[in-house]
């Protein structure tokens, strides 16, 4: 899995390539990490180009919704592929993380105040 980083304001923009499963998830998690070590309130995670993704992506996904809750920060996903939509779906993820079609879209989303 290869992972950029863009930061644009208070967002981050990680652009994910390839598969995100068990086998990658200490690389996802590090960069995770760096993101909001670095003050990133708002994470997206561009989907456009992962292929796939295991019951571990799925677990770490869920969990990192909670723990940026946890610190009034938010995840959203760009762009995952009909497939990765398709697992999302099927374990209920998508109730957690909002999915936008564009950039502009989820950039926006994080400038808009949340209620709390």
């Amino acid at each position: 899995m290869q992972i950029t980083e863009r930061r644009i304001g208070e967002s981050v923009i990680l652009d994910l390539v390839g598969e995100l499963t068990y086998a990658n998830r200490a690389t996802f998690k590090a960069s995770v990490e760096r993101s909001k070590a670095g003050g990133a309130r708002h994470l997206i995670l561009n989907m456009h180009d992962v292929r796939f993704l295991d019951s571990s992506a799925l677990g770490t996904l869920a969990l990192l919704t909670q723990s940026l809750s946890a610190t009034r920060s938010t995840i959203g996903l760009l762009n995952p592929q009909s497939y990765v939509k398709e697992i999302l779906t099927l374990a209920n993820l998508h109730q957690l993380l909002p999915v936008y079609h564009s950039e502009q879209e989820a950039l926006a989303a994080c400038r808009v105040p949340t209620a709390g």
